[in-house]
């Protein structure tokens, strides 16, 4: 049996994992968030609803609030980024041959 892979299976933006698996599950609100990562309310809100990208700063800072390691926030925009722009054209030539 073949396995195939597949890029339709869609890649949530980080800001929506934060806000379902850390802020609905444990039950805190943008503002508390806000607080304790010493940001913005505004600023949470945009990430929590996936209207903002993580930074390092930010994925640090939910490395210390969360636990959950900076790489694996700034991998996960990574990945949605790529996701995004699978369909994007691009004009490009190879530098060398490596073929």
């Amino acid at each position: 049996m073949m396995i195939e892979r597949s890029n339709k299976l869609p890649v949530k933006h980080p800001g929506l994992i934060f806000n379902e698996r850390i802020l609905v599950r444990h039950e805190i609100s943008i503002t508390e968030a806000a607080k304790k990562l010493h940001m913005s309310r505004k600023q949470v809100s945009l990430f929590a609803n996936g209207n903002s990208d993580v930074s390092v700063s930010l994925a640090k800072k939910l490395e210390v609030s969360t636990g959950i390691s900076a790489g694996f926030w700034l991998n996960t925009q990574k990945s949605y980024d790529l996701f995004k722009s699978k369909d994007v054209v691009v004009e490009a030539e190879p530098l060398y041959s490596f073929g």
